[in-house]
């Protein structure tokens, strides 16, 4: 699988797994635009680049969890959700006070936007 250029080395990390799963993410945009998929990474590689959980995306394994974080970020109106394959990347479960937090990294070229569809 080929990774962005904006990856951190050994990013994704090995014991991240295949993507086989349906999640959840915040996004501003109803239907999720090309920038609600913008990596920490990306958005401040000076500060973020050499960190490898910044070149990937948060998404929730519960729909639950995106619900409670949506009601505790101002400005944030949606969140949408996608059902991942291998194909969709790596996924490696990295929980916020024991919650369904994961993060998600996705191949060069991968269409987040496409893959995803707002939850209404």
């Amino acid at each position: 699988m080929n990774w962005p250029s904006f990856f951190a080395p050994l990013c994704p990390p090995s014991e991240a797994k295949d993507a086989l799963a349906e999640v959840f993410r915040l996004v501003a945009s109803n239907p999720p635009a090309v920038g609600d998929f913008e990596s920490w990474a990306q958005k401040n590689p000076k500060k973020w680049g050499g960190n490898c959980k910044a070149c990937g995306l948060s998404v929730f394994t519960a729909k639950s969890d995106a619900l409670q974080l949506l009601r505790r970020v101002p400005g944030i109106g949606n969140f949408a959700r996608a059902n991942l394959s291998p194909e969709a990347g790596k996924l490696m479960h990295t929980p916020h006070g024991g919650n369904s937090h994961h993060t998600w990294w996705a191949p060069a070229g991968f269409d987040h936007a496409a893959a995803f569809k707002a939850v209404t």
